[in-house]
């Protein structure tokens, strides 16, 4: 075979990023519920009533949840509310305290769950300012740097 094909093709798989094994996070909102199906359609009503934007998945079991918390560990901006199988969230944050500030735990009470949507949609929405004011940061200072480019080449 070519060399140069066979360095391409070695090139190229190298370049392909690998799936993990623990498998594509399909809860992508940064802001969601953990529920079951006792829990989910009063969350659900309760988020709607407050006007939030917040994702209720109703899960099955244990293991599902474990594996959703631990995407919370790669993805800083999940945040979770738990309002059903509270163990297993709670003995997740003891082991991974980082997360502590983002994973919260209710009961499946109207007022606490309430409580919970807004710790969890607090912060949330800090965003337009942020990113407006580093795109006119960096605007500025390459207008500036072409402004004097422009003006030298000119000149000349």
């Amino acid at each position: 075979m070519n060399i140069k094909l066979i360095t391409f093709l070695i090139i190229f798989f190298g370049m392909i990023n690998t799936v993990h094994a623990h498998g594509v996070d399909v809860t992508n909102q940064s802001v969601i519920v953990i529920a079951d199906n006792s829990t989910g359609v009063m969350v659900k009503k309760l988020a709607n009533e407050m006007g939030l934007n917040v994702s209720v998945y109703n899960f099955k079991s244990a293991a599902d949840v474990e594996h959703q918390l631990e995407h919370a560990l790669s993805d800083p901006n999940k945040r979770i509310l738990a309002v059903a199988y509270q163990d297993t969230v709670n003995l997740f944050i003891s082991e991974n305290p980082s997360v502590s500030n983002r994973i919260f735990v209710s009961s499946a009470n109207e007022t606490d769950i309430k409580n919970g949507l807004m710790l969890l949609t607090d912060n949330t929405n800090s965003g337009f300012l942020l990113p407006f004011a580093t795109g006119l940061l960096v605007g500025l200072m390459a207008g500036l740097g072409l402004g004097a480019f422009w003006t030298k080449r000119k000149n000349s």
